[in-house]
């Protein structure tokens, strides 16, 4: 199984990656600093394994060569992305200060029928633990895509 984050802010993707690899060891972590970097990754990619998709809003612009910047989108370009699939895949989490966009991200996926969580980042990262990890965890648990395998054993009992 895969979890699918945006953040740039690179602080809040280490408390992001020690609590899901503590209490999911099992998960492959993808973390996107740029949306259409994202949105690419997930056209070529089967995802039929993805857990939860996590999204920040603003994203700082990327130095490139001296003098030049790139533009990395926004977690609404994503939002947009995902509402415009033929049907949910997995919960997502809006994690953003920027509460105008957040809410667009959350109307945009919610209408498309997805399951959604909002979080608003803040005292630092003490949020990660509070409120973006029992999020994580309860979405994970009851939302999680099931194994082949798993699901071939459970219906042969």
């Amino acid at each position: 199984m895969r979890v699918l984050i945006l953040e740039d802010n690179r602080d809040r993707r280490i408390a992001m990656m020690g609590r899901l690899v503590n209490r999911f060891p099992f998960l492959k972590i993808e973390f996107f600093d740029d949306s259409a970097a994202m949105t690419e990754f997930m056209e070529s990619e089967n995802l039929e394994d993805i857990a939860l998709i996590s999204l920040d809003h603003d994203l700082e612009l990327i130095a490139g060569i001296p003098g030049q910047w790139t533009d990395p989108g926004t977690g609404l370009d994503v939002a947009r992305w995902l509402s415009k699939l033929p049907e949910p895949l997995c919960p997502v989490i809006v994690q953003t200060t920027n509460s105008p966009a957040g809410d667009k991200m959350m109307h945009s996926l919610e209408k498309a029928k997805w399951n959604t969580f909002r979080v608003y980042p803040h005292d630092d990262l003490q949020w990660v633990d509070t409120h973006w990890f029992p999020i994580v965890r309860n979405a994970i648990v009851k939302f999680a895509p099931i194994p082949q395998s798993i699901s071939a054993s459970v219906d042969n009992e």
